[in-house]
C-alpha cells in the first residue's frame, strides 16, 4: 500500500522553499525514498505534535542541515502505527522542516512558503 509523501528541500544557494513535490510510494520502498533523498543511508524520526504525528525521513549520511526531507504523516494508537496520506491542512509542519531540519543553526532567515505543489506520477 502506498500514500502521498511529501518531498522538502531549499533552492540551491538560498533559504527559500523548493516546490514541495507530492508522491505517492510505499513507506518501504526503500530503493525509490533513497534515490529521491540521495541516500544509501536513510533514516527516520517520529515528530509528534497537538495537531497530529510526522515521519521525517532524510539520508543518514548528512547532519543537520539536511539537503532534503522526506514527510509522512502517521496516525498512532496504542495498538499500532499507521502511514496515512498527507493532507493541505498539514502545510503548517512545512516551516518547522524547514526551521529545523533544512536550515543551518543561527541564520535569521525569514521563511519564504514553497510556490507550488507538484504531483510525481509513475508510469
Amino acid at each position: 500500500m502506498s500514500n502521498t509523501m511529501w518531498h522538502v528541500a531549499l533552492e540551491p544557494g538560498t533559504t527559500k522553499m523548493q516546490d514541495v513535490i507530492l508522491a505517492n510510494i510505499a513507506v518501504n520502498d526503500f530503493e525509490m525514498i533513497g534515490v529521491l533523498l540521495s541516500t544509501n543511508h536513510l533514516k527516520g524520526k517520529v515528530f509528534e505534535t497537538e495537531r497530529g504525528s510526522y515521519l521525517l525521513m532524510y539520508g543518514g549520511e548528512y547532519e543537520k542541515p539536511y539537503p532534503s526531507v522526506m514527510i509522512w504523516r502517521v496516525e498512532i494508537s496504542e495498538e499500532e502505527s499507521t502511514i496515512a496520506d498527507m493532507r493541505q491542512e498539514d502545510g503548517w509542519i512545512l516551516k518547522h522542516v524547514w526551521r529545523e531540519w533544512l536550515m543551518p543553526e543561527g541564520i535569521d532567515a525569514e521563511y519564504v512558503s514553497p510556490k507550488n505543489f507538484i504531483v510525481m506520477g509513475r508510469k
